[in-house]
């Protein structure tokens, strides 16, 4: 599948990393700077500094990963040159721009999805099938502490099956210091940073009665002090980030979540994710696994998986993320936001989006 990107940012460039070490599922077909020297210096795919120039190639889709700000003409411009088109996160900066973008996919009848892709790793994808599998019953609450703002809603969201459920929001924001030490160039040995961390809790109560507990800081993806977690409670069990209890008809019983990966030990089939399993059972298994020579964080095979969604959605219309879902998570963490501006709960409305 061949990919243009709008953008060459830090997410771009993780994405860019991923089509190199799969090039039988995916090429760069070109790529739209702003900045002409950065043009000049590119050497992996074709540069561009002209939207109109670069949308006169040959695209299978196009991908746009810019600051939401300045989003919109961009998403306009790809659909209206009749492009498929994948948009970064979030789609839109606040309520009236995410209703922009459902009036031009409604406008265009536009093959626009949104690269949210936290739902789309082996942990949350093993969950997932667990819940789709019946085994937790019917799942009444989760605390989701995995992931911030609208990518830790979409995974809460989808697995407390709200759809597009109205909701009561209960949010604060709390600070608390603690050491800096890692962060995406990795460790930082010696450092004796201190730095003040900060926490959103909140509730989400849905009118169905089910209720998504969130709680995320700022530190939690890369400080080693601060762990991430997931506990999902259902009728008939409860996953507790690997640990499951559950009903086994006459009894309740205990298993794990047991990932299996490879190159431990003194297995040489390579450093790679084979899945997840349950009893012994494949809950998840990773669509890259057959590449087994290519090493690719859980993130990155959820990006990669991103793309291969794309490519059915070309091929078969299926959507992988669906827009009116992704604006919706997506507003729910704007009046998450709200809540904690005003220090009262929110009651969010029905939107365009929703049926």
């Amino acid at each position: 599948m061949k990919i243009g990107f709008i953008g060459n940012g830090w997410r771009t460039r993780g994405y860019w990393r991923i089509i190199k070490q799969v090039p039988e599922e995916f090429e760069i077909s070109g790529v739209l700077f702003r900045n002409p020297e950065k043009a000049a210096a590119f050497t992996l795919a074709p540069a561009f500094t002209d939207l109109d120039t670069f949308l006169q190639q040959d695209h299978d889709m196009i991908f746009i990963l810019i600051p939401r700000s300045v989003v919109l003409p961009y998403i306009e411009k790809c659909v209206a040159a009749g492009f498929p088109v994948l948009v970064e996160t979030p789609p839109g900066n606040g309520v009236e721009e995410l209703k922009k973008v459902w009036e031009i996919q409604q406008t265009y009848g536009a093959k626009i999805q949104v690269a949210e892709q936290y739902f789309l790793q082996p942990y949350h994808k093993a969950v997932r099938a667990l819940a789709d599998q019946g085994i937790l019953g019917e799942i009444s609450n989760l605390r989701i502490a995995m992931a911030h703002d609208y990518h830790g809603i979409s995974v809460m969201r989808r697995l407390l099956g709200a759809g597009d459920d109205t909701c009561t929001i209960n949010a604060q924001k709390f600070s608390f210091p603690v050491l800096y030490h890692c962060g995406r160039g990795g460790l930082e040995p010696g450092s004796d940073k201190i730095r003040e961390d900060s926490r959103k809790v909140a509730s989400f109560a849905f009118d169905n009665g089910k209720v998504g507990f969130f709680d995320f800081a700022d530190e939690q993806y890369f400080n080693y002090f601060r762990s991430r977690h997931m506990q999902v409670q259902g009728t008939l069990g409860e996953v507790n980030d690997y640990d499951v209890t559950y009903w086994n008809g006459t009894m309740p019983v205990s298993a794990k979540l047991m990932r299996q990966d490879m190159g431990k030990d003194s297995n040489l089939e390579g450093g790679f994710h084979r899945g997840i399993t349950f009893n012994g059972q494949f809950v998840y298994e990773s669509p890259f696994a057959k590449y087994m020579e290519q090493r690719l964080t859980d993130d990155e095979i959820a990006m990669g998986s991103l793309l291969l969604g794309m490519h059915r959605l070309i091929e078969t219309g299926e959507e992988i993320y669906p827009l009116k879902e992704a604006l919706q998570d997506t507003y729910l963490y704007l009046m998450m936001d709200e809540s904690i501006r005003t220090g009262a709960p929110v009651r969010t409305q029905k939107q365009p989006w929703n049926d």
